[in-house]
């Protein structure tokens, strides 16, 4: 009956569990082109929604961050093949380090823009498609480990 009551009047002591430390990941929802996703769309839907995606990235102050073109390969003679990009895939972000807990907050947008729109891209953006994006085309996985050496078990 006494410890029933001391369970009841006591007080209680909170046990407290911080948080680990690690990263928190928000991806803004986007059209998956830059532009609009409705083939039949007429122009100034089309620069409308190249413009929203455009306000996003400066409204959450995103930086350039990673870019990933892909080619179509054509030969130029028997010897020599020419790689032409036909898209790019660019990502924005933005990392935030919360003192409190140390944490690191990122906010993603990435889309894809299409050879036609990449200097209305980078006008829009005010960014270079080469310059300003680490450039991860050549780091594609396939099935293999890209290790230069081995690991060790």
């Amino acid at each position: 009956m006494i410890e029933m009551l001391k369970n009841l009047f006591g007080k209680r002591q909170e046990e407290y569990v911080p948080d680990p430390p690690g990263r928190t990941f928000n991806r803004v929802l986007t059209g998956r082109y830059f532009g609009c996703e409705d083939k039949n769309a007429d122009e100034t839907t089309i620069a409308k929604a190249k413009q929203e995606k455009i306000d996003q990235i400066h409204e959450l102050e995103l930086l350039p961050k990673f870019v990933r073109f892909t080619y179509k390969d054509t030969k130029k003679d028997e010897t020599q093949e020419e790689k032409h990009p036909i898209s790019v895939h660019v990502a924005f972000q933005k990392e935030v380090f919360a003192e409190k807990w140390n944490m690191i907050h990122i906010t993603e947008i990435s889309f894809t823009v299409y050879h036609s729109d990449f200097d209305e891209f980078e006008k829009m953006a005010g960014v270079s498609l080469t310059e300003d994006f680490r450039n991860l085309t050549s780091t594609t996985f396939n099935g293999r480990d890209r290790r230069k050496e081995k690991r060790d078990i």
